[in-house]
């Protein structure tokens, strides 16, 4: 009687001993739930890749925008100042207003490829005089735009006063010539160009060739303006953050989808909620 006490005692051991392994085995449901969560760890770790980059680009694109604004916020304020007359100019600056009398020559020339509103174009570039016969200054004025008509053989008819008039605008840099192996002949007037840079206004015999004058909409010679101040609009800037963060915000989506049991443990604790509500 005294042998089965002996292994009976060996197993009262044993299960205690076997029983604590089974409780360090299940003693992590964090850590178990946790690899268990992840389906595909290829697809997470390429998912985590791309997920800070299209936040980086999101928070480049509203970068821009606050760029743009403040440039925009700039120009606004240059450009509500009082215009200065062009004689009393004396260090010329992007979006100076000025104001000028005198008159218009004929001496004018059709920007090409020009557009507004989807509709092509011409911006039409004419030589302004302006003070007296003995202190003539020369500018080059950009008045705006002209639709262009059906034939391209065509030019529109450009008209202006002959009588002195005052006109009003802001300064904008002209482009510099390209690098040619022959210098270019001059221009002829009532001609169409491609581009206005130097080679154009070196030949005019302008105040300042590197600048010329866009005229303010409240002008009365101007054309069609809507002078573009940036090349994009801080909005559309915002826009495109809005498109990365979109992208970002997916992303996670199918990373939850595709690669995590995400679904399954939803499914599951749904259903033991049932479970116990019926």
């Amino acid at each position: 009687m005294t042998a089965p006490r002996k292994s009976q005692a060996l197993r009262d051991k044993v299960l205690p001993s076997g029983t604590a392994v089974h409780s360090t085995d299940t003693g992590e449901p964090s850590r178990a739930a946790s690899v268990a969560f992840i389906r595909s760890w290829p697809l997470s770790i390429l998912c985590w890749c791309f997920f800070p980059l299209l936040l980086g680009l999101g928070n480049w694109q509203l970068q821009r925008a606050h760029e743009k604004q403040q440039i925009l916020d700039n120009i606004d304020a240059r450009l509500s100042s009082q215009p200065v007359k062009i004689s009393d100019l004396q260090q010329p600056q992007t979006y100076t207003p000025v104001r000028l009398l005198g008159f218009y020559t004929d001496e004018y020339f059709y920007l090409d490829n020009r557009t507004r509103n989807g509709r092509v174009g011409y911006e039409i570039l004419q030589v302004f005089e302006s003070g007296s016969s003995a202190d003539k200054t020369r500018w080059l004025i950009n008045r705006g735009w002209l639709p262009a008509v059906a034939a391209r053989s065509e030019l529109p008819h450009v008209a202006y006063p002959l009588a002195a008039k005052v006109v009003t605008g802001f300064l904008y840099p002209t482009g510099a010539a390209k690098q040619v192996a022959e210098r270019p002949s001059p221009i002829v007037p009532h001609s169409r160009i491609q581009r206005l840079d130097s080679a154009l206004t070196e030949n005019l015999n302008l105040s300042r060739a590197s600048w010329h004058i866009r005229l303010s909409a409240d002008s009365d010679t101007a054309l069609q303006t809507d002078w573009p101040l940036v090349n994009v609009d801080p909005q559309k800037h915002r826009g495109y953050a809005l498109q990365w963060f979109s992208m970002a915000a997916a992303l996670v989506v199918l990373w939850l989808l595709a690669a995590t049991n995400a679904r399954q443990l939803v499914r599951e604790k749904w259903f033991k909620k049932s479970a116990k509500e019926t």
